[in-house]
């Protein structure tokens, strides 16, 4: 059973790092078997298709994030502090090609993998949902702006934060850490100038 789980780590790790390298639809089960180094039908014994992978490495890093952000709601007060923490959580734990992977689930969904996929679905609107509570919160507590809909704030907010996967590089001159304060800026003190 160990040697079993062990095995199915080896496997993620390499999927996870074809998935951002080649991109999910260019990824072929071919593919990770050879960078595991099994035989492809030696593969379908763990993962019997590529969704099964790509759930099994979105699935724990959304439930990581949620935690993070449940934590950060009950130890802070000062809602609009708490948004700036959950904004920088948001980054930190960014990969663009989580996202990529996510809107193929989207676009690619079969009935098998409509199933498959309900419960990550239902997790992002868990997600969304604990903003809008946070958002509307700091609305009512005056810290920020209470004249617009929680919840087009929220996906203006989350926007902003996705919008990473279209430019954002490790080698790049900025940290997630640095990137976050700086959408956290963005988002909470506006762009004109003190």
């Amino acid at each position: 059973m160990v040697r079993k789980f062990k095995k199915r780590e080896v496997i993620l790790q390499a999927a996870n790092r074809l998935f951002s390298d080649k991109g999910f639809a260019a990824t072929s089960l071919a593919d990770i078997a050879d960078a595991v180094g099994i035989r492809r039908e030696s593969l379908y014994y763990y993962y019997p298709g590529r969704y099964d992978l790509l759930y099994d490495i979105i699935e724990p890093q959304i439930a990581h994030v949620m935690d993070n952000f449940k934590t950060i709601m009950a130890e802070e007060t000062d809602h609009k502090k708490a948004i700036r923490r959950a904004i920088v959580n948001h980054i930190r734990y960014f990969n663009s090609s989580y996202l990529h992977m996510a809107m193929a689930v989207r676009k690619n969904s079969k009935d098998d993998v409509e199933q498959k996929f309900i419960q990550l679905r239902n997790m992002f609107k868990a997600y969304e949902s604990l903003w809008i509570d946070l958002v509307s919160a700091a609305c009512r507590q005056g810290s920020i702006r209470g004249d617009m809909p929680p919840k087009m704030l929220v996906y203006s907010l989350l926007g902003l934060c996705n919008s990473l996967s279209s430019w954002y590089r490790p080698d790049g001159k900025l940290s997630l850490d640095q990137i976050g304060q700086n959408f956290s800026d963005i988002i909470l003190e506006g762009i004109t100038s003190p």
